[in-house]
Parts: structure tokens; C-alpha cells; sequence
């Protein structure tokens, strides 16, 4: 679904609210304010990418490093939800050294180490060498730049896993809100927003956004169900219950076990 056509659904649902005169504007921005907020609470509809950092930016698609002391600095640009970061060890495996423009090392992927999180207030740790024996990155409290240790050299990368809120769209742009729950959350989002501010009826605005909340409410759990394994239980057989021979039913010397023989 593009960001035209979601609008256009949300609309649907506003009935006589959808072309009413000097709003539309307003009932614009509502619907991108609805989105956001769904966004926030909702991480299944946010943007998931990564990013890859290498020493002065000089590997094909990555993004510069300095040398920070003992340790290495790096911005982060927009609003990015690190989800997991690794330490790529180029020394185990390095096969891009001839060819700078290559961009993956397909055969790494077992000397990842993933980074500790490292107080910011104590970063100089990791800019003194004190934290030896660690992989540990460190993000400034307002997310605009992180000290990695440690010091990654031109053979080593750095993977940052994210997630973040998209504000901005286009009409073309497709957009992950196409479940119809979403378009009547969002709905009921922008009426509350036109009982408020159009109205000025804060009864119908606080029933609206109720309403929004519990739309809101039942698609983090639908979504939440959607990332696990509903029937995944460990057998309650041990072991010993397992290789446990049977003697009531075994009169050749041969084991048997429930997974085995089912009766007698």
C-alpha cells in the first residue's frame, strides 16, 4: 500500500469528517501525527535497516571511523533504535584486502562479536585501553556519536542493527500500515484530533481517542504475536526417563522407552 492510498483509507473512515471544509490540512498532518504514535508504540511497524562503519570510511557502503585514543568514534545519523551491534574481526578473516570495493565478507560471519553496552560515563575506559578484553561500544546520551573498543583497524568492521520512526513520506512511498486494524486506529486518532480542535467537544474527543487506544492496544498484541513460536515446550521426559529400561515389558534385554515402543 503507498502513502496516497493509506490516507485515502483512513478518510473512509472519518465519513462526513473526510472532505470537511478548511481541514484537510489539519486532517493531513493528523493522520502522519497517527502514524508516528502507532510507530512508538508499535516496533513492528517501524523501519528496520543496519548500518556497516569501517576505519576512515575506505570499504565500499560504509560509513567513516576515526581513530578516538585507544579506541574508535563514529557518528549516528537520524533516529536510530540500536537493536544489536557486532565487532567484525577481520584478522581471523579478511578477504576484501585486495579489493577495497567489495563490500561484504561473505565468510565472517562466525567472528562477530557482539558489543557490550558501555556506560557513557565511563567511555574513557574504552578511550584509555582499560576495558582490554572486552567489545564494547559506548553511545553519547543524545544518540549523535558512539566510542567503539577496540580500535578497528583497517581489517575490522562495525555492524549496527537499528530501528527507527519514519516521519517523512511521499505519496509513492510504500508504506507497512496496510492492515485495516491500523487504518481505523488511525481513524479514530484524527477524529479525536477534529473533536478537539474543530469541535471543541472534549467528551467526544476523549471517547474517540479511547477508542484509539484500545484499537492501539490490540495491535501491539497481534503484532507481538507474530515474532513468536506459540507451541514450543520442552518434553517433560528427562534423560534418565528416556534411556530408562522398561523390566515389566522387556524380557529380551532390550531397552525400551515411551519414544520408542508405545505399548507392551
Amino acid at each position: 500500500m503507498t502513502w496516497a492510498e493509506f490516507k485515502t483509507a483512513v478518510r473512509v473512515y472519518l465519513t462526513v469528517d473526510s472532505n470537511r471544509l478548511n481541514t484537510q490540512d489539519f486532517v493531513n498532518r493528523s493522520i502522519l501525527s497517527g502514524v508516528i504514535d502507532i510507530q512508538s508504540y508499535i516496533p513492528y511497524y517501524r523501519v528496520h535497516g543496519s548500518v556497516t562503519y569501517s576505519l576512515n570510511g575506505t570499504i565500499k557502503d560504509t560509513e567513516p571511523l576515526a581513530v578516538d585514543e585507544s579506541a574508535s568514534s563514529g557518528a549516528l545519523e537520524g533516529d536510530m533504535r540500536i537493536t544489536d551491534a557486532y565487532f567484525v574481526d577481520g584478522k581471523e578473516d579478511y578477504d576484501w584486502q585486495d579489493d577495497l570495493s567489495e563490500a561484504a565478507d561473505s565468510n565472517s560471519e562466525c567472528f562477530r562479536f557482539p558489543l557490550t553496552v558501555w556506560a557513557w560515563a565511563n567511555r574513557h575506559d574504552l578511550l584509555c585501553g582499560a576495558a582490554e578484553g572486552h567489545h564494547a561500544i559506548s553511545i553519547h546520551p543524545n544518540g549523535v556519536n558512539f566510542i567503539v573498543y577496540p580500535q578497528v583497524t583497517s581489517t575490522d568492521k562495525i555492524e549496527i542493527f537499528f530501528q527507527n520512526i519514519d516521519r517523512t513520506f511521499s505519496d509513492t512511498d510504500q508504506v507497512p500500515f496496510g492492515d485495516e486494524e491500523v487504518i481505523q486506529a488511525v481513524a479514530e486518532y484524527v477524529k479525536s484530533k477534529l473533536a478537539r480542535e474543530v469541535d471543541r467537544d472534549i467528551q467526544m474527543h476523549m471517547s474517540y481517542l479511547s477508542s484509539y487506544e484500545k484499537l492501539r492496544q490490540r495491535i501491539y498484541l497481534d503484532a507481538r504475536d507474530r515474532k513468536k513460536v506459540a507451541y514450543s515446550n520442552v518434553s517433560p521426559l528427562s534423560d534418565n526417563a528416556v534411556n530408562h529400561k522398561n523390566k515389566g515389558c522387556d524380557t529380551s534385554g532390550s531397552i525400551i522407552t515411551t519414544l520408542t515402543s508405545s505399548s507392551c
